[in-house]
């Protein structure tokens, strides 16, 4: 299986380029999907490389982005990252007085959003504390107060693909990549301080055993303010699987079923959804007796799902072919690997699937981790787990319980946070 040694996230966009897919990425253009080669991504990439060095973003600035799941999302952060620059995730649901915190303990210079409303949250932001610079990926009408628009990046000219190799060559693995803030749960927002050999480290390790590669596709539509969704994304531009972004999480199962993904990554609740709704429809007498019918039929032969084996039963047949065949048809009926993170999947969940004829890879990690720890797959997996650590990670129980984690893909520490940096380690 193709494994990948990477030292920085940059090598992720190198390989991109090198592989030249002519379908690295498809994006929703009003009703039709528009495909993006890797040469079209690469070029948008340097324009925005080259737009925040005419700006005068140097080495290790910090640039947030505050927008939904988009393409433009992933062109911001690998034109970052390109340069040597700091990218900011913040959640766009977070209020105009908790992102301005975020901006402000991060010295942020420039804000990426995506939409007018995220627009003028950070006009609002700006009057107390003032960013140099707000572009905004959605053309909107008029002016609104400094804004930038996407649009702009046509004026910077051709980028010229040998400055951006150099400056991708100048990115360090201690390089830092990102300050994801944490939740705050427990007080404020702490800024994990991930470098790029951080996620590379992960990237390299996380899902070599997956089989993924061209002519795979997925659908994204995670939050890329949180690291999971970010190194799915990083991953599956590195095996050259093809990426349809779906910035409205209320067009997801129209997207699945436009795209058919070959592997559909989620978290708990979309796994729930589907299976609340299924149970739904099939509520009306007599057809809720079929589908109760083959649902119990089909949990008879979970544990040969779970094993990798397809049932070849008599009842598993009828049973797939009047019900469970339709369940996973909710994912565009081609999907050939599940995976669950983000959050307990729950072993009633998992079984249930199981015996709709799904096995779900659940897996675990934490932002401070880049973030993978561990991960089922499909030669090692066990229901109800979350699989065993990466081979470049160490884990062990300390004594009260707590579990330790050592490896390259442990954060660096907590942007202007000696204390709990120090408590961390």
């Amino acid at each position: 299986m193709t494994q990948f040694r990477l030292e920085t996230i940059n090598d992720v966009l190198r390989i991109i380029r090198e592989r030249d897919m002519p379908n690295v990425a498809v994006r929703r253009v009003g009703t039709e999907w528009q495909n993006v080669t890797a040469r079209e991504l690469f070029g948008l990439i340097g324009s925005v490389a080259k737009l925040l060095r005419s700006w005068g973003v140097k080495h290790g600035d910090r640039i947030a982005i505050i927008a939904e799941n988009r393409l433009e999302w992933a062109l911001t952060d690998f034109a970052c990252l390109a340069i040597g620059a700091v990218d900011v995730p913040i959640y766009p649901t977070l209020t105009a007085e908790q992102s301005r915190w975020i901006l402000q303990d991060a010295d942020v210079r420039i804000a990426f959003v995506s939409t007018r409303a995220q627009a003028t949250k950070a006009a609002e932001i700006s009057r107390e504390y003032p960013l140099e610079r707000i572009v905004c990926m959605d053309e909107i009408a008029g002016e609104l107060g400094t804004t930038d628009f996407w649009s702009s990046l046509s004026s910077t000219g051709t980028p010229d693909e040998s400055e951006l190799h150099a400056a991708m060559a100048s990115v360090k693995p201690d390089d830092l990549a990102t300050i994801i803030y944490t939740s705050g749960t427990t007080g404020m927002p702490k800024g994990v301080m991930l470098t790029h050999g951080n996620i590379a480290s992960n990237l390299s390790f996380s899902c070599h055993d997956f089989g993924w590669g061209v002519g795979w596709r997925s659908v994204s539509f995670l939050p890329l303010s949180h690291i999971t969704a970010r190194h799915v994304d990083y991953l599956f531009f590195l095996y050259g699987v093809m990426i349809a972004y779906c910035p409205d999480i209320n067009l997801l199962f129209a997207a699945f079923q436009e795209n058919k993904p070959s592997v559909v990554v989620a978290v708990p609740r979309v796994f729930e959804k589907i299976r609340q709704e299924a149970t739904r429809k099939a509520a009306a007498f007599p057809k809720k007796q079929i589908f109760d019918w083959a649902i119990r039929t089909g949990a008879k032969y979970a544990d040969e799902v779970t094993a990798g084996r397809e049932p070849h039963a008599l009842p598993w047949k009828i049973a797939d072919r009047l019900v469970l065949s339709k369940i996973r048809d909710a994912f565009g009926g081609e999907a050939q690997q599940f995976i669950s993170g983000g959050a307990p999947l729950g072993r009633d969940t998992a079984l249930w699937y199981a015996g709709v004829g799904i096995r779900i890879m659940e897996g675990y990690g934490l932002t401070e981790t880049s973030p993978v720890i561990s991960v089922n797959t499909a030669d090692a997996y066990r229901l109800g787990t979350v699989g065993r650590p990466l081979e470049n990670v160490e884990c062990r129980i300390a004594e009260d319980g707590e579990l330790l984690v050592r490896g390259p893909s442990v954060f660096k520490g907590y942007w202007r946070n000696s204390n709990e940096s120090a408590q961390s380690f």
